[in-house]
């Protein structure tokens, strides 16, 4: 048995977060995938993901936008294709998901290094009393994907450096880590309401390209700890494994 509760539902923790008002400003549109929800995000959207309400490791995950003759572009893995019709949209999805519950959520043009998007995760953890945001890092799109998972090819780069690379200034560097902390330990807080065992959490937060509001795009509780960046993952792992042993 986990020593730790993991929850797996991205709707489910979703719908925590949208119970705390402050919070709930820093979630993106997300549904339950249909046929009704996916044109009605698109019509208030220009680009939606859709993804597993249970995926991991960024697998499965489709985008889809709306081209300016109203036809739509849709990307998967390596691949881009597009349809006239939302009909074949919904198809291309229903596919893909076959049985699983999948979700709609709102695209984030995201704040790049080098023209390639990247997001940040914020990692939380409370190996006693209190939650602590113990690290960020950003992940960079590697060539030709549509997500940053590192499993995908996502490049990691130090937190700091991924946005002076984006050009913000040291202040405005300054100001987005101490409301990420704000954010992390926030939502850790709320999560850990619903969920007690909770133990670690993992925040993947895109920041907007042109106002660089963040973004709460996913919340990781068994989130991953990629080696060969710095020590500041592997140093969240040991803490982690000597309080849960």
């Amino acid at each position: 048995m986990s020593s730790y509760q993991v929850v797996r539902s991205k709707i489910a923790k979703t719908k925590v977060l949208l119970t705390e008002p402050w919070l709930a400003r820093f979630v993106p549109e997300t549904k339950l995938f249909s046929s009704e929800n996916l044109k009605a995000m698109l019509a208030k959207f220009n680009e939606v993901y859709v993804k597993p309400d249970r995926g991991r490791r960024g697998e499965r995950v489709i985008a889809i936008s709306v081209l300016p003759d109203g036809s739509y572009q849709i990307k998967h893995e390596n691949a881009e294709n597009t349809v006239e019709k939302i009909a074949n949209a919904v198809n291309f999805v229903k596919k893909i998901a076959g049985n699983d519950q999948f979700i709609v959520q709102r695209g984030i043009t995201m704040l790049c290094v080098d023209e390639s998007p990247f997001d940040l995760r914020v990692n939380v953890q409370k190996p006693y009393a209190k939650w602590i945001v113990s690290s960020m890092i950003a992940k960079k799109q590697a060539p030709g994907k549509i997500v940053t998972n590192y499993s995908q090819g996502g490049i990691l780069l130090e937190f700091e450096e991924a946005l002076k690379l984006a050009g913000l200034e040291k202040s405005q560097v300054s100001k987005i880590k101490k409301l990420l902390t704000n954010i992390g330990e926030r939502t850790a807080r709320v999560l850990n309401e619903k969920y007690p065992g909770l133990r670690e959490l993992g925040l993947d937060i895109a920041l907007d390209k042109m106002s660089h509001k963040p973004w709460i795009l996913e919340v990781n509780t068994k989130p991953q700890y990629p080696k060969g960046l710095s020590d500041k993952f592997d140093r969240y792992r040991r803490i982690i494994k000597q309080k849960n042993g």
